[in-house]
């Protein structure tokens, strides 16, 4: 009796390299691959440069124009000075990713990663993959973080984390009181503010950074002096081998700036500003429990804020300093740029350290207390730290065959900025060929 027999049909071979992302980073990786002529695959889980969509309407970008660059490509438009808006992001790489003819696969769900042999699986929304390497390049601000003290608002109040907030009158009537103390609370108290919105802002610990200085954005002079692409192990810290030196500096959180403002060329964040225009400044939030909020004292935070703020611009005024005094080059006066305490004096007030926020009229929360890694699926067992940051060397994990791009200090200050151009993917890129050449056969190039 013979029986019918259907042979499954042979698993496809091995992708040498699939890149897990198709923003700015992964963008840049995929056009190193292409270049080096290394058989890859690209999987975004939405479409090109889908995360710049949960901006704010007022966001810009906080580098200039001048400082945007990808492989091969570099800003060469009609405002280089300027700060570029979400929607123009979005359209510089769909339209990078289409003249170099990037092959990426948008809307494919990655659900999970594993070992498997000399390489690993990949679970997707459209099948399976091998891979002789991955390369997590989807980005760190994937999950919202929630405040770290004890917070239980009333069922009344309206909760928004920064990544859903869009515009002021997407919110309830009322005050609101904004949480987080970074860029992100620092513009959206701003942009509530300016739309005639009473607003509390609890501050974080952090200095103003200066926008502009002496004729120059503040990026420029730090481009020119090498510290914008400086490689962390190059940090004096790091050099020295202070305990913890590379930890701070990848949890350092950036300064306060702004691509926005009224002056077209972005703006310092100046605490002293905000507070002359009715923002009330709080301390860091310590405890929220229904109506009852409680914080720190905001005077040492200021008087510390104030003082980073000012060595940060004697810094670069120096740089300043001694490039003028090598060239014929005649500075201009930017002094309108430079937040307000830089320049005067200012013994901050008491600020209430106990805040009924029904009393307040605040009816709305926007918690700006930014985001941390999550892939839950990667399934790859002893590759991320308690804090969920990738462990091993500068992006280049301890399993291996598996990589990391495009978060803040993996490799240099600019690692997650569209300034890169494309610096932390060639690095890269002698890892993953070192990695390909000490594993099995390469797989057949198309």
């Amino acid at each position: 009796m013979r029986t019918n027999q259907t042979t499954p049909p042979p698993s496809p071979p091995p992708v040498d390299v699939v890149v897990i992302g198709a923003g700015h980073s992964g963008l840049a990786l995929i056009a190193t691959l292409m270049e080096a002529g290394v058989h890859h695959q690209v999987l975004e889980a939405e479409t090109i440069g889908a995360s710049w969509t949960r901006r704010w309407d007022s966001f810009r970008l906080n580098t200039p124009n001048f400082l945007t660059a990808l492989p091969g490509y570099r800003y060469e438009g009609p405002d280089p000075t300027g700060f570029a808006t979400a929607p123009e992001v979005i359209d510089m790489l769909t339209g990078y990713a289409r003249q170099r003819q990037l092959p990426v696969v948008e809307n494919c769900t990655v659900q999970r990663v594993f070992p498997a042999g000399n390489g690993y699986r990949v679970k997707t929304s459209d099948g399976m993959l091998h891979a002789r390497c991955v390369v997590v390049a989807s980005g760190e601000y994937r999950r919202p973080r929630w405040p770290r003290p004890f917070f239980s608002p009333a069922p009344g109040l309206e909760v928004l984390h920064s990544g859903d907030y869009r515009r002021p009158q997407q919110l309830g009537p009322g005050a609101v009181l904004v949480i987080g103390g970074g860029q992100s609370g620092a513009q959206i108290a701003q942009d509530l503010r300016a739309a005639g919105r009473k607003v509390f802002w609890s501050m974080a610990d952090r200095f103003s950074h200066i926008r502009r200085v002496r004729g120059r954005d503040s990026m420029h002079w730090w481009d020119m002096q090498g510290l914008l692409h400086r490689h962390v192990s190059e940090r004096p810290d790091v050099v020295a081998r202070v305990p913890g030196a590379l930890q701070k500096a990848r949890t350092a959180e950036f300064p306060l700036v702004s691509g926005t403002g009224a002056l077209g060329m972005g703006s310092s964040i100046s605490l002293l500003s905000m507070h002359r225009d009715g923002i009330v400044l709080l301390g860091k939030l310590e405890h929220l429990e229904g109506h009852i909020a409680q914080f720190r004292d905001v005077r040492p935070q200021i008087r510390a804020a104030v003082a980073g703020t000012r060595a940060e611009f004697n810094h670069l005024n120096d740089m300043a300093d001694a490039h003028y005094a090598s060239t014929l080059e005649v500075p201009t006066d930017d002094a309108r740029y430079l937040p307000e305490e830089v320049y005067l004096d200012w013994e901050p007030e008491a600020a209430p350290r106990c805040l009924r926020l029904d009393d307040e009229g605040i009816g709305s929360l926007v918690l700006a207390t930014g985001f941390e890694a999550h892939w839950p699926w990667l399934d790859v067992p002893g590759v991320l730290d308690a804090r969920g940051y990738p462990l091993g060397e500068h992006g280049v994990s301890p399993q291996a065959g598996l990589f990391f791009l495009g978060m803040y200090n993996l490799q240099r200050p600019s690692s997650n900025f569209l300034c890169n151009g494309g610096r932390d993917a060639a690095e890269l890129l002698p890892a993953i060929m070192r990695h390909l050449a000490a594993s099995a056969t390469p797989a057949p190039r198309a």
